[in-house]
């Protein structure tokens, strides 16, 4: 069983929370500046298998964006123009995270230490493909000479709002209004056997190159009953398909 309670201000900001769940209990406590931005958070969790308890001091020192923090922590931001995080370093792991954005403000690429995220959007905006992995550059006298983005091997796209495919499976979503209910996972494995290293057509559990072959042998042994000559080789059939 488990119990929380939460404090707020006369602005209606959480300031102070509590709870105790199973084996871990915690204690916050966060204060606000005169723009309603975080100025402190203060974590303690009384636990040893949770995250760990932690204290966070908000800095901004952003002229062009007073309310966007430039430090929370050990994490150190940076923005661009339009106010979007560009790069986020942190000075206690020594990890980084470069983020690159287009005119319409759409996340565009995201790379977390060279592992590398790329996002493509349809002319309505809707995001339609994900596609991640590794980045290598070339680099004399310490200037980048050109960029190569990591295969497309592992990805994810968005072709509607009820199906998400990535590489080894597809995932169906469906829906009561706008609301989603239930969610089925496949693996939409698809073999074409004309490709290099296919053997089989499958879809729907069913092997099509099996079905074409008792497809033949069925007109084959039609022929024979009614004594029409199958055709050459390569035209099997060709004299006397059935109607």
């Amino acid at each position: 069983r488990s119990s929380h309670t939460y404090e707020y201000d006369e602005l209606n900001r959480l300031i102070h929370a509590s709870g105790k769940a199973k084996r871990a209990s915690y204690d916050m406590v966060m204060s606000f500046g005169r723009m309603s931005e975080p100025l402190t958070k203060v974590q303690k969790v009384d636990s040893t298998t949770t995250a760990k308890s932690y204290n966070f001091a908000y800095k901004y020192e952003d002229s062009n964006h007073p309310t966007a923090p430039t430090q929370i922590g050990h994490d150190h931001y940076t923005y661009d123009a339009n106010g979007n995080p560009t790069l986020v370093t942190n000075d206690s792991t020594n990890t980084t995270r470069e983020m690159y954005w287009d005119e319409d403000n759409r996340l565009m690429v995201l790379s977390d230490n060279g592992k590398t995220s790329r996002y493509t959007y349809n002319a309505a905006g809707e995001r339609i493909m994900k596609s991640y992995g590794t980045m290598e550059g070339v680099y004399i006298n310490g200037a980048p000479q050109g960029i190569t983005f990591h295969e497309t091997d592992n990805f994810t796209l968005y072709p509607a709002s009820i199906l998400s495919v990535n590489k080894n499976r597809f995932t169906k979503h469906y829906f009561i209004g706008d609301k989603r209910i239930a969610s089925r996972i496949g693996t939409g494995l698809f073999n074409n056997v004309y490709g290099r290293n296919g053997s089989y057509v499958t879809a729907g559990q069913q092997d099509y190159a099996e079905r074409m072959n008792q497809i033949q042998k069925q007109k084959e042994a039609y022929y024979k009953q009614q004594g029409i000559a199958p055709g050459v080789p390569t035209e099997k059939g060709a004299y006397g398909d059935p109607e």
